[in-house]
């Protein structure tokens, strides 16, 4: 079973793309790191304020999955160089 998300932050603190860039990796490397999931940017790459993560995990049933990315998700919610705009979780 597989469950995506995709979340939206703003950087306020972000001054250029290596700002963000530095961010990112970092929260990145750290989610992938501590959970069961896949993460990439997948949007505004060009903008140095705004990004869109998608997080992907597969289990073999829902719940499971499900909790992974509810986990990430509260992971990089807890950085304090960016702010939380949305999250849409969705099975596929």
């Amino acid at each position: 079973m597989i469950v995506r998300a995709e979340c939206e932050f703003h950087l306020p603190l972000s001054h250029s793309l290596k700002d963000k860039r530095s961010v990112l990796k970092r929260v990145l490397t750290r989610v992938k790191q501590k959970y069961n999931v896949s993460a990439a940017e997948t949007d505004y790459q060009d903008k140095w304020q705004r990004t869109i993560i998608e997080l992907v995990s597969a289990a073999s049933d829902y719940a499971a999955a499900e909790i992974e990315i509810k986990r990430a998700i509260s992971l990089m919610e807890s950085f304090p160089e960016w702010e939380p705009v949305a999250a849409e979780i969705e099975r596929l």
